[in-house]
């Protein structure tokens, strides 16, 4: 291992360094913790500036010597550096058997093992900002009358400087909260409420979406399934680099780093650098995850919650499913420490039966707080929030205790919430700043519709819900479907809907030819693999194929006989299979697995051609996904068919058109006519098919054409508001009208 020499002096040591709690600061000579300054000697603090100018380096005890005895001093400075460092780690609550900062190398020195940071203070003098004035106080009238023009600046004028007002009213707020104010002693403002249009539409269903830093100074948010910030004082947001596919983002506690979940498994990306690191991955599902003071981090790993060192490492299980549980999501560490809020279901999709619970990370003692509620979050004004059926509720917490006290009251309505996962759309800051997305504007259930070649609509299921993956079967008489995680299938002709599975975690419906089964996918680590049930609703489920990684049935020939599907490899990639499919007297068999196509790419929705002799996919090799065609099995005759982005390809039952997908802003179904012409195919520029918004959820395909050629089967949003549906709300002083409205000695 290499060790690097160190003179002092360099660029880092010219900045303030924040790690975890703490912050150096060389010009002053001083390491606080949480702004608190911490006693620390001349050598220690020495060593720990050596260690912060190369982060991850390792620093032998030579350079320390030189640099804490220059010249020709003569002294016993091996057991000077072990004091030192030892007294160096007493300050940090660090351990030379566990370390978190400092790791010691056997004869050769020390190095630096956590997250460093280059402190960004803004500069003494601020810029000015305009005021926003009570009703009842105008500004003075101008000297001269000025030209009549509507009362209104433009967008790109008021926003910023609205923002920006609404920044310095948030500073205050910060500053109030390190003062350790009372908040019952501090006067109540009113509640501020302000629109602000973010340009996304990328908003996905998989947790929150836009979120707050602690301090209330920045937003991070999905656009184009990346994550991206932007300061609330500025106007322009930047891309954060290496974050595709995110979902449920959430800040550290010094607001430096944004944790994720993606394909990949859980991570954290700089907001300075933009540099990723994997917290946890090898294939672990993981949707929600919060950060502790201390550094640590609890998340929902394959359905259950464990602690994770913000550094990466080995998952430690924190909680356990009890008996009925599916479960665990939407951790909180609560202020301490000592203590996690979640969310448990008894379903994998749905709500029935969710209650929010508190565990020690001391002795793993659970309680339920509230039975019926879900996506629970403390507050520091005191309070318990949590949402049902669409509002947010409030009751007083107990943090010593961990106890609720007094009726729930309701506080916010038609917040964002998702009826399959639990989690909703929205997010509090330390100061009391809140944003979130209105239920009203772009709403996650769903109808089901027919489409006809004008373009006209005609309602299937007109009742709102959260459908996923509408398949029709073979000869178009019934519609699968998952409802709630389940699966259904609808007798167009009578009316009736079949429930096929209880519980909830089901997805991607599959028929076969002969239309008596239906495939699936299982949500479950415990159930990995394809499995088959009964389309008459007769009979249990039972295993299609067995693997240690995530698979997902997509297409079968015409003839019945092969299936394409993907499976996650170990580097967390889609790879497409193919699988041969008999049909016997007690169900479906399969035979041998066979790749088709791997590649350091996502490969996902292969769909046979209907004479067997094409597979079209989606890849996103080019960055972003794109619909693709090759020839099977040989693999050969590569075409791309989207220009823009593209997903959910699917065949017309006659082989002449490719639906798929845009994965934009407006979600339309396209088609491309296709001939074949030999060994090649003749692909005409890919038109619009339908001029209305179909929305997308993940790998659930939401559309299908019907056997006649005319008319398709799509998810349709449960509105139409004329308002965008990429909007967000912000609310100032939302702990003051928590205060107001819910008192915390309320009996």
């Amino acid at each position: 291992m290499e060790t690097r020499g160190h003179a002092g002096g360099g660029a880092a040591s010219k900045s303030n360094v924040r790690f975890g709690p703490f912050e150096l600061d060389p010009w002053r000579g001083e390491l606080r913790k949480e702004g608190r300054r911490i006693r620390l000697q001349e050598q220690p603090f020495q060593i720990l500036q050596m260690l912060l100018e190369s982060p991850g380096e390792v620093v032998s005890r030579e350079d320390i010597r030189k640099r804490l005895w220059p010249g020709e001093t003569v002294v016993e400075f091996d057991h000077s550096i072990n004091a030192a460092v030892r007294r160096l780690r007493d300050a940090l609550r660090d351990s030379a058997e566990n370390p978190r900062y400092i790791k010691t190398l056997a004869r050769q020195g020390y190095r630096f093992i956590g997250e460093a940071e280059v402190a960004e203070h803004p500069a003494p003098e601020a810029e000015p900002v305009t005021a926003v004035l009570p009703e009842n106080q105008l500004p003075n009238p101008p000297a001269e009358p000025a030209p009549h023009r509507p009362a209104f600046l433009h967008p790109r004028i008021f926003i910023p400087v609205l923002l920006a007002a609404m920044i310095l009213l948030l500073w205050v707020g910060a500053w109030y909260y390190r003062r350790g104010a009372r908040p019952l002693v501090a006067p109540l403002h009113p509640l501020m409420r302000l629109d602000v249009d973010l340009g996304s539409d990328a908003f996905n269903r998989s947790g929150p979406n836009v979120i707050l830093s602690p301090d209330g100074t920045r937003l991070v948010y999905v656009f184009h399934s990346k994550l991206f910030t932007r300061r609330l004082d500025q106007a322009e947001a930047t891309e954060l680099p290496g974050t595709e596919g995110p979902q449920a983002p959430f800040f550290s506690p010094d607001g430096q780093w944004v944790g994720f979940s993606s394909g990949r498994g859980l991570s954290k990306v700089s907001i300075s650098k933009g540099q990723v690191i994997p917290l946890a991955g090898n294939g672990s599902l993981a949707r929600s995850a919060s950060w502790s003071d201390d550094g640590g981090i609890i998340a929902e790993l394959n359905f259950r919650l464990a602690r994770i060192p913000s550094s990466g490492g080995t998952p430690i299980p924190v909680t356990e499913l009890a008996p009925g549980e599916t479960a665990h999501r939407w951790p909180q560490i609560l202020p301490g420490g000592k203590a996690v809020l979640f969310s448990a279901y008894r379903s994998l999709a749905g709500l029935d039966g969710a209650t929010i619970e508190v565990v020690s990370l001391r002795d793993s003692r659970r309680k339920m707080l509230v039975r019926g509620g879900t996506y629970g979050r403390y507050l520091s004004s005191g309070h318990l929030v949590y949402i049902d059926q669409g509002t947010l509720f409030a009751v007083p917490f107990n943090l010593d205790r961990l106890e609720v006290h007094g009726s729930p009251t309701p506080i916010l309505e038609n917040v964002a919430y998702d009826m399959a996962l639990g989690s909703a759309q929205i997010d509090f800051s330390r100061t009391g700043a809140v944003v979130y997305r209105n239920s009203k504007i772009g709403t996650g259930l769903v109808t089901v519709q027919w489409l006809d070649e004008s373009g006209n609509t005609r309602p299937l299921l007109p009742v709102p819900e959260n459908y996923l993956s509408p398949t029709l079967s073979p000869d178009g008489s019934r519609l699968a479907l998952t409802l709630s995680g389940d699966l259904w299938v609808y007798e167009l002709g009578r009316g009736s809907m079949t429930r096929l599975t209880f519980g909830g975690g089901y997805s991607n419906p599959v028929w076969t030819v002969d239309g008596r089964y239906i495939l699936f996918r299982v949500l479950s680590q415990r159930a990995l693999g394809i499995w088959w049930v009964r389309a008459d609703g007769t009979g249990q489920p039972q295993p299609l194929t067995r693997s240690n990684n995530p698979q997902l049935p997509w297409s079968f020939t015409a003839d019945g006989k092969r299936l394409a599907f993907n499976e996650q490899n170990p580097s967390n990639v889609d790879d497409i299979w193919t699988v041969p499919v008999e049909t016997g007297s007690s169900g479906l068999r399969a035979g041998k697995p066979e790749l088709f196509l791997q590649a350091p790419f996502h490969e996902r929705g292969p769909a046979f051609s209907p004479d067997g002799r094409w597979i079209a996919y989606q890849s996103n090799e080019s960055g972003g996904y794109k619909v693709y065609v090759q020839a099977f099995p040989s693999g050969h005759g590569k075409r791309q068919i989207s220009d823009g982005g593209g997903t959910h390809p699917w065949w017309s039952r006659n082989g002449r058109d490719l639906f798929f997908q845009t994965n934009g802003a407006h979600n339309q179904l396209m088609v491309a006519s296709v001939q074949e012409r030999g060994d090649s195919l003749l692909i005409e520029p890919p038109r619009v098919r339908f001029d209305k918004r179909i929305p997308t959820f993940g790998s659930a395909k939401s559309y299908d054409p019907a056997p006649d050629g005319k008319h398709v089967v799509a998810l349709m949003p449960a509105d139409t508001p004329e308002e965008p549906h990429d909007r967000v709300i912000f609310l100032l002083n939302f702990f003051d009208e928590l205060r107001r409205r819910v008192p915390l000695n309320a009996n």
